[in-house]
């Protein structure tokens, strides 16, 4: 059975003395049970009832949570479990759905905020049809969930060497490795309101980041020009952005792939190196290479110089 339930708060708002009677569902949120959120903490009010804290979630709210004991309500934008602490009688919920009905989830974040915080493959709607669905691998635990998965690496079985139509089109299985393909992630992209994080985990068991403020991705037309920009914050260090090297930085890139040669080098840096990617001349940062000991050069320098000491690589990206 399900850890969570779902209750009716049928509530009665008056405003300018007219009578107004709205039902809504929320989610309660039981792992959250006896915890206190600050997280994009919107407000904290007296309250007498859950009812009437309910009445305060409007706008941009979208959890709230009631404390009896206290008679005290929080509303919020959002809350993450890791960045909660334990006060007794603190209770929380989260709008059953916010979408409007029958409407398909764009991404991760928006299934997320639906109640579904599991990690695992998801079918959502960049589109807008149900005729069109993509398979994804989110991450709901990470930074407080939400993440889609544009890039992952576990087993190191399957060839990133692709030509263009591939890493154009998606290849590989959600679940293990995967490129969900260029088209894609300019959709999702193209409003440049995401941020991008980036993790390497070596052969040792250690997880290295890299969050990105803002990433987007242009069309086929515009050869899936790369737009990056800070703050860059985590422990891998920034090889992408700002590496102290003009022909290293990475922003502004086209992308490249070994029949489609759009790097500023004199050759081409996806046939030297053996995967698509938005090369400069070359790279200080290529998560794409190949899967063997020696011949993936530098997946990122100068925190990871080589690919013998990688197990698995992820780029995620959710919108703010």
């Amino acid at each position: 059975m399900s850890n969570l339930c779902v209750i009716t708060l049928i509530v009665a708002c008056i405003a300018l003395s007219k009578a107004t009677i709205f039902s809504q569902k929320y989610t309660a949120k039981l792992e959250l049970n006896d915890k206190i959120s600050n997280y994009e903490i919107l407000g904290e009010q007296d309250s007498h009832s859950l009812t009437e804290c309910a009445t305060m979630c409007r706008g941009e709210c979208i959890v709230f949570g009631f404390n009896s004991q206290t008679k005290k309500c929080r509303t919020h934008k959002k809350v993450c479990s890791s960045e909660m602490t334990k006060e007794d009688g603190w209770r929380y919920y989260s709008h059953q759905s916010h979408s409007l009905p029958g409407s398909l989830p764009l991404d991760c974040k928006e299934l997320y905020e639906d109640g579904r915080t599991t990690s695992g493959v998801y079918d959502i709607y960049p589109h807008g049809t149900i005729t069109r669905p993509v398979s994804v691998y989110c991450d709901m635990v990470t930074m407080c969930g939400g993440w889609t998965a544009i890039q992952k690496r576990v087993i190191g079985s399957l060839s990133f060497d692709r030509d263009w139509s591939a890493y154009k089109n998606g290849f590989g299985s959600p679940e293990q490795d995967v490129w969900v393909g260029n088209d894609f992630i300019h959709l999702l992209t193209k409003e440049n309101n995401s941020a991008l994080y980036v993790s390497i985990t070596l052969q040792n068991g250690t997880t290295l980041y890299e969050m990105y403020d803002r990433f987007s991705v242009s069309n086929e037309a515009g050869k899936y020009q790369l737009f990056l920009a800070g703050p860059a914050t985590g422990t891998l260090g920034d090889s992408m952005l700002d590496t102290g090297s003009s022909t290293a930085d990475l922003s502004g890139m086209s992308f490249s792939t070994p029949d489609r040669d759009n790097d500023r080098w004199s050759g081409s840096c996806a046939v030297r190196w053996g995967g698509g990617w938005w090369f400069n001349n070359c790279h200080d940062a290529f998560l794409n290479g190949p899967w063997s000991p020696g011949d993936w050069y530098e997946p990122w320098t100068p925190t990871v110089t080589s690919g013998a000491s990688v197990k698995a690589t992820s780029m995620m990206i959710r919108r703010h």
